[in-house]
């Protein structure tokens, strides 16, 4: 089976025809899922809380509950001693 030097270059073009825009389609749909991905991370950047702020947030329910049950503690202890 002897293959000339014209039919090689035939097939390689036709491979290369099929594989480049392949390659191409695969591309971009790699960049637009970066993108979306890009702009998913700042959209949860800019509209969740982070864990710091939650553990803050915690803590200072956690704080005004305290003194809000030392009042009413208060209170009570007030209201009973009062004839």
């Amino acid at each position: 089976m002897d293959i000339d030097l014209k039919t090689v270059v035939a097939i390689l073009g036709l491979v290369l025809s099929v594989i480049v825009p392949l390659v191409a389609y695969l591309n971009s749909v790699a960049t637009k899922a970066r993108n979306e991905i890009s702009d998913h991370k700042t959209h949860v950047a800019e509209t969740y809380a982070t864990k710091d702020d939650v553990k803050d947030l915690g803590d200072r329910v956690e704080r005004q509950m305290k003194s809000g049950f030392e009042n009413l503690k208060l209170f009570l202890t007030n209201r009973r001693s009062d004839p």
